[in-house]
């Protein structure tokens, strides 16, 4: 009886690894697939500060590699689910940038926002994010679908989010967290890490696990009901982990098109938002 029930147990345990091996084999084949679409380097915004080849231009080096990643991941996901274009961008000074508008932040925001085209048209509600260090000034652009209706949200985010990091020098946790925020607020999604999908796979276990308990006290119905249901919720989290897959960029800074008046989706602001200091 206990050879039986460990050949069961076995043979469960090799249908889930067979199964996960397929389905995340051929996630990660499909999300290969495909030529990253070409990005338009050889327009000049000048006298501007010239975009990099995703959402995060960190002109000012604040942020680690790492970090830059994972923000260009956020807003890759975020723009391909909902069409919202949300970009970063960081310098020491607007006074770097001499015949732009730079007598505030607030007007190279707007300026620089419309001269990249931040935001798909028709909707026109891209996000700016600018941080100038030196200024030690940081600004939410809206774009102009906004108007100034949701300048409260981007005040909440400056200040009780970003600007709280910057006092504490914290520019990359205050980038970071800014820029979820306002994903959250500006684009009604959530990023991050995928815990949902970690609470599945551990019900997933511990349903087998109380199946197999029960195949062991004779209780096969109830046995075999638990392990279906583990079964179940293992393919429903390679379900989800699959479509996490192939919503990743491909490659590093996969960016934008070169679509667009402005280079991005040919949006413009305005000038809506908020502006904070530390």
């Amino acid at each position: 009886m206990r050879l039986c029930l460990s050949k069961k147990r076995s043979g469960v345990l090799l249908l889930f690894a067979s199964v996960m091996l397929c389905l995340v084999s051929g996630a990660l084949a499909q999300s290969q697939q495909g030529e990253q679409e070409a990005l338009d380097y050889s327009k000049d915004y000048a006298p501007y500060p010239q975009p990099g080849t995703g959402y995060v231009s960190d002109h000012a080096h604040l942020l680690t590699e790492e970090e830059e990643e994972r923000i260009e991941r956020w807003l890759w996901q975020v723009e391909k689910r909902s069409q919202v274009e949300i970009i970063v961008v960081t310098i020491n000074s607007i006074k770097d940038y001499p015949g732009t508008r730079n007598q505030s932040i607030e007007q190279f925001a707007t300026a620089l926002f419309n001269t990249y085209g931040i935001g798909n048209m028709p909707k026109n509600d891209g996000v700016l994010l600018l941080v100038a260090k030196s200024d030690r000034k940081a600004r939410i652009e809206l774009g102009k679908a906004y108007g100034y209706a949701r300048d409260a949200d981007a005040q909440k985010i400056m200040h009780k989010v970003i600007i709280p990091a910057f006092k504490k020098d914290q520019y990359a946790e205050g980038i970071s967290a800014g820029t979820e925020a306002i994903i959250n607020e500006f684009a009604n999604m959530r990023v991050g890490f995928p815990w949902h999908i970690v609470w599945i796979v551990v019900a997933a276990i511990a349903s087998v696990l109380i199946g197999l308990s029960l195949l062991k006290s004779g209780k096969r119905g109830w046995g075999y009901v638990f392990i279906g249901l583990g079964i179940v919720l293992i393919l429903l989290a390679l379900y989800l982990t699959v479509r996490i897959v192939q919503s990743m960029p491909k490659g590093h800074s996969s960016g934008w098109s070169g679509g667009g008046s402005g280079g991005f989706g040919g949006g413009s602001s305005g000038g809506g938002g908020a502006t904070g200091g530390w």
